[in-house]
């Protein structure tokens, strides 16, 4: 496994990552077991990053179950947002969120707390007084995280909090892969200048990277002219020594500004296919005709 500096925040992270949407598994009779061994064997195979966050279901308390008596060094990344219904943001609840998720882990310290999807919070509720901002600072000055960092999809506003210089991490989902580079025009420029740690998630996006689902995948973009491209790009990637999802894998971290990738794998098998990508060279967007 290849590792790489999570921006300022100075720590060294797995090139690849896991994040906690899908620990559950296909079972719903062994959703722990299945917890308990994806997230042993990353950290065999040398993953040292783990995301979750409240909304994923049962996440924090499978984590907080696998990762008991674990003796090896790891980095968990939790995030503030949607649980309970009709969260608000402010101040207080951000700590109390952040105290509850502690609790569902068993840790007694965040790596990172993360707001879930700044567009749900808004601009006023992150900066003014008494809002989520100052609620994460006051977790931190608990002891209760190390950094702190923001999560979305809505481009505009993630540049604009983080051109602040406030938070050390952004993570971005779907909208960074072979077919799709949004994230890249202003999201991880801004990033990159304040020199943040950027998780790259969901670059499977949806199945598009991955034998089989790709025709379902290509429905999901926008029109024709899209699909004809991203069809070029797959093809291409196929003639890769590298299985499609490591190929995608392999495109996000052909750019130096991203720190890790976050897989969401559900099954073991799932898991050591898209790891595998960590021990081989990044696939720069030029080897396969993207800007």
């Amino acid at each position: 496994m290849q590792y790489r500096r999570l921006g300022r925040t100075g720590l060294d992270v797995s090139a690849v990552s896991i994040g906690g949407a899908y620990l559950a598994g296909p079972d719903a009779d062994r959703i722990q077991e299945n917890a308990t061994a994806l997230v042993r064997r990353a950290l065999e195979l040398g993953v040292n990053y783990i995301d979750t966050a409240p909304l994923y279901g049962d996440s924090e308390t499978l984590l907080g179950q696998a990762l008991k008596g674990v003796q090896q060094p790891f980095y968990l990344s939790s995030k503030i947002g949607f649980k309970p219904e009709g969260f608000d943001y402010k101040r207080d609840s951000v700590l109390r969120s952040i105290e509850r998720s502690l609790g569902l882990l068993g840790l007694e310290k965040l790596a990172v707390a993360q707001i879930h999807e700044v567009n749900l919070a808004g601009w006023e509720r992150i900066v003014e007084p008494g809002g989520t901002l100052e609620g994460l600072r006051a977790a931190q000055a608990r002891g209760w995280c190390d950094y702190i960092g923001i999560t979305g999809r809505a481009i505009p506003l993630l540049a604009r909090l983080a051109a602040t210089g406030e938070f050390d991490t952004l993570l971005v989902y779907h909208d960074y892969h072979p077919c799709l580079q949004l994230a890249a025009r202003e999201v991880l420029p801004t990033a990159a200048a304040q020199d943040m740690g950027v998780v790259a998630a969901t670059v499977l996006a949806g199945g598009l990277y991955v034998d089989g689902q790709e025709e379902e995948g290509l429905g999901r973009l926008e029109d024709e002219a899209a699909r004809g491209r991203c069809r070029g790009i797959l093809a291409r990637l196929r003639e890769e020594d590298s299985t499609l999802p490591q190929s995608a894998f392999r495109y996000v971290l052909g750019d130096d500004r991203v720190s890790t990738v976050s897989s969401g794998a559900a099954t073991l098998a799932q898991l050591e296919e898209v790891l595998r990508a960590g021990d081989m060279a990044p696939l720069p967007g030029a080897e396969i005709g993207v800007g």
